[in-house]
């Protein structure tokens, strides 16, 4: 797991589809990655390595949206059946959802310091 802004990020080596990767990122208490900012979008940029990543994205009733229910403007084209997002060395963009492809979980980072 990588830290940052309060998050914390895996990035997967295996390949899913995007409802796998999703399931995948569950079961390890975390949600596929919601990159919202400027930074958060580089800092995933800066650590992922030439692989087409799933994130949090996906595009439902006329409209791209992220997993916990916030609107999303891709400033792409997307064809019909592109309707998940990706993350690449580009930056965001639409794929087909069935297709196999690294993913990015991210979590609240609640680390404790415990004072002695």
């Amino acid at each position: 797991w990588d830290h940052f802004q309060g998050q914390c990020y895996y990035f997967s080596k295996d390949e899913a589809n995007w409802t796998t990767s999703l399931e995948s990122c569950r079961a390890l208490g975390a949600s596929l990655a919601i990159l919202r900012t400027e930074e958060e979008l580089g800092f995933a940029l800066r650590c992922e390595s030439r692989r087409n990543y799933w994130i949090g994205l996906e595009q439902r009733d006329n409209g791209w949206w992220w997993i916990d229910g916030t609107a999303f403007d891709p400033g792409f084209e997307v064809r019909a059946d592109n309707s998940c997002g990706v993350l690449n060395h580009l930056g965001i963009g639409p794929s087909f959802c069935r297709t196999q492809k690294s993913w990015i979980c991210s979590r609240p980072d609640n680390s404790v310091l415990w004072k002695e």
